[in-house]
Formats: structure tokens, sequence, C-alpha cells
């Protein structure tokens, strides 16, 4: 049987990067798919990608009462033009107004929280508003995917969890087929990488100051590279102070990077110092598959790749001075240290972040709530 399902992010960008694998599964299996994004966010990008794109206005970190209120209805209306049988949404606002469309329409959706996002810095009556519309509409989900258990629990705190089905998944997995370790090459330099949006509260600032203060002159070759995609608001990292340091000859900047598995083989240590609610990133796991050593913050989320010492090092969130610190630790490693810390990287990420562990949970969440067992 065909099921029409639609798939409703923030962005088109994220439904590339990291709900891909999950799409072509549906596909592959004779369902209807659709996506719908905001307009211009990447959704060029899924054009190869036997589905339906629909777009929307969105503006990702506004809290314009007459901006949302414009999102909330043009979601509404192409759910109704669209007559899915399934809805599955990601990200804060999104979920948001799905679960409110689609409870209106009487249609099935299942969110996923990945981190909260700007939301959790809401404050005075817009926090509230936001409170009281999140307890409403996440009790009308026919299921909540959860990537970290601090979120699941702060769910559970604010009332929403007593009668629903959830389950915490692995964040958004990994291809270990795509992603794989590579030997090193002792003839170049010794790489970071830190790959994220290029706003503050990922710790770009950070990486950038610390990669200026390593000593250079220990007679181990050390790079700097960064990769981001850019960020229109006011959190952003400008791209001024990006090129200071690129100037300097300090950082190596790839811009967006749209394969990071092609990189990958020319990275030793993958950095994430970030101190924005995540849910389980990404790169991180991209990283643990590809075999390298981590650095993170002990973070919801960023903690659940990392065991301390074993895969990689945590720092202390937007320190400067701890960063630097582990730099140094992670460049005076042997080479047997960093085959070592690799290889653990790499069984984590086969034990417990295999992306076929989430395709088959969104799978088996459909043949669940509609009754179809051949989905």
């Amino acid at each position: 049987m065909v099921i029409k399902i639609v798939f409703i992010a923030n962005t088109g960008w994220y439904l590339n990067n990291f709900r891909r694998s999950t799409l072509e599964e549906f596909v592959f299996r004779g369902h209807d798919v659709s996506v719908l994004c905001p307009r211009h966010s990447g959704e060029d990008l899924l054009s190869d990608v036997t589905v339906a794109i629909q777009t929307f206005e969105l503006d990702n970190v506004g809290t314009s009462i007459f901006s949302e209120l414009r999102s909330l209805f043009e979601i509404y209306f192409r759910l109704k033009q669209l007559e899915p049988d399934f809805v599955f949404s990601f990200n804060p606002k999104t979920n948001l107004y799905s679960l409110l469309s689609c409870e209106i329409l009487g249609v099935p959706c299942v969110p996923n929280v990945s981190g909260v996002g700007n939301a959790s810095q809401l404050v005075g009556l817009k926090a509230i508003i936001y409170k009281f519309l999140s307890r409403f509409s996440y009790k009308t989900a026919k299921k909540i995917f959860f990537q970290n258990e601090e979120d699941q629990h702060a769910f559970y705190e604010l009332g929403v969890l007593e009668s629903l089905s959830y389950e915490i998944l692995p964040g958004s997995g990994v291809d270990l087929s795509r992603f794989q370790p590579t030997l090193p090459r002792p003839s170049r330099p010794f790489r970071f990488l830190l790959a994220c949006r290029l706003i503050r509260q990922k710790g770009v600032l950070e990486y950038l100051q610390a990669a200026e203060l390593v000593d250079r002159t220990t007679g181990r070759s050390v790079e700097f590279w960064l990769a981001g995609v850019p960020d229109n608001s006011a959190r952003a990292v400008s791209n001024a102070e990006i090129d200071e340091y690129v100037d300097k000859g300090i950082i190596r900047f790839l811009g967006q990077v749209q394969d990071i598995a092609s990189i990958m083989p020319e990275i030793d240590c993958v950095v994430l110092p970030s101190y924005y609610p995540e849910g389980v990133p990404r790169v991180l796991l991209e990283g643990a598959a590809s075999g390298k050593v981590l650095i993170t913050t002990d973070r919801p989320g960023c903690r659940n790749v990392v065991t301390e010492g074993a895969n990689g090092f945590f720092v202390t969130p937007g320190s400067v001075d701890s960063l630097l610190s582990i730099f140094d630790r992670v460049l005076s490693l042997t080479d047997s240290d960093l085959q070592e810390m690799g290889k653990s990287s790499r069984e984590l990420a086969e034990c417990r972040f295999d992306e076929r562990l989430v395709i088959d949970a969104y799978l088996n969440s459909v043949s669940t709530i509609t009754g179809i067992t051949h989905c």
C-alpha cells in the first residue's frame, strides 16, 4: 500500500544532510514522499531524490508574531493541499507548527526533538507562550523521537510524556559505509577540523583564538580547518572575523562543504566546542565513524559520542584556555595513541550510531501507527 508521507524541516539543507537516507528508503519502498522546507534554504540539494518539494516562508530565529503566524498558516495550507497520511517533522519551530496543523487536519505527526534551539533562551511573555504551545502541541503527537536523555527528561518535566509513546534515537545516525577510517599520512600536517553552522554558540571564536595560541615551535606541523554553513542572524560569526584568522595564516576556511566525507581522510581530529542546545551533533558521528579523535564539550548530545580519554576529550564551554590545553594534549599523543583512539571512535559508531537504526525506527513508527506492517 502506498502511503503519502511528508517530511518538514527548517531548511532543505537539514533534510539533505541529515535525512536523505531516510527519504530515499521510503521512496525505495514505493511511498509517495514530499518535503516541506523554507524557500531558498537548500531545497535544490534534494533535486536528485524522487520527492515532491514544496516551500514556505520561515524566519528560523525570529519572534515576530506576524511572521510566525504566516509560517504557521503556510504550513497548514501546504499540508491541507498535500493530504498526507503521515507527517515527520524536525527542528523546534517546524515541530510546533507541524503538530498544530496536523491536529487540525487529523493527520498523525511524529516530531523529532534534536535539541531545543533558541527556544530555550526565550524569556518573559514569549517564553510563557512558547511553553504553553509546546505543552499543548506535543501532547497531540502520535510519537516523539528524542536524540538524548536530557531532552527527553525536559519534556517529561513539561508534562508532555505522561501518556505518549516516545523513543530515544542515536541522533540522526551515520552512514558507516560512507564514513570509514583511513590510514594516517605522517608526511602531511596534523589537522583539526571544526565543521558547523557559523554561529558563536558552536564555539567558533574559541576555536579560532585557541588555534592562534597553539605552540607551533614543537616540531609537529599542524593545521586548523574550518567548514561552515552561513548564518544571517545576530548570533552569526561574521566573514570579517573569520577573514582575520585566514589572513594571518591561522586557519584554512573551506566554506560550506557539501560532501564532508570527502575531506575526512585529510583530517586527524574533529572539534566541536559547542555550548548550543544540541541533539547529537552529526559532525561528531561522522568523525567517530571515520575513526577520528574527537574534541567537544560535556553537554547534552555532545557527551553521547565521547568517552573521555578513550576516543576524545571534553573542553569547558566557552573557554579558550581549556581548548588550547586539549589541542596541546592531542598534539603530544603518539601515533599509536592516535590509532587506538581512532579505533575506539569507530567501534562506538558501529555499536551505537549506525543510521540504519534510525531509518528502521522511522519505518517501524509508520507500521505501528497505521497498522500497515510492510511499509
